[in-house]
């Protein structure tokens, strides 16, 4: 099973937390007050790129998880995550658990 979590209060381990492009910089900190290359180093996997152009292809994940973030606005930490990426990366059958709750299951 390949899950993926779109950033929000907290990473999951054992999934692949995405964060925008800021998580890179050096000043940059979790919600969990700790850095990026920290959080590395406890074990979490991530990937860096943009909420509207999620780093993936077509219909190749089982689980997105969002957890308290925007959903199709905008932030203070720029544009939340787009409905129509989690849409785009999700397997037929797959499911969109939003804070916590199935929230969009893939026909």
């Amino acid at each position: 099973m390949f899950a993926i979590n779109l950033g929000g209060e907290g990473e999951i381990p054992g999934v692949l937390n995405q964060q925008p492009m800021g998580s890179a910089k050096a000043n940059w900190m979790a919600g969990s007050k700790k850095s990026l290359v920290e959080l590395i180093a406890d074990g979490h996997q991530f990937m860096i790129c943009p909420n509207e152009a999620l780093a993936l292809p077509n219909g190749c994940v089982d689980v997105v998880y969002t957890n308290h973030v925007p959903v199709d606005k905008n932030s203070t930490l720029g544009l939340g995550v787009q409905t129509s990426e989690v849409e785009r990366i999700l397997k037929s059958g797959g499911e969109w658990i939003r804070d916590g709750v199935p929230f969009f299951k893939k026909p």
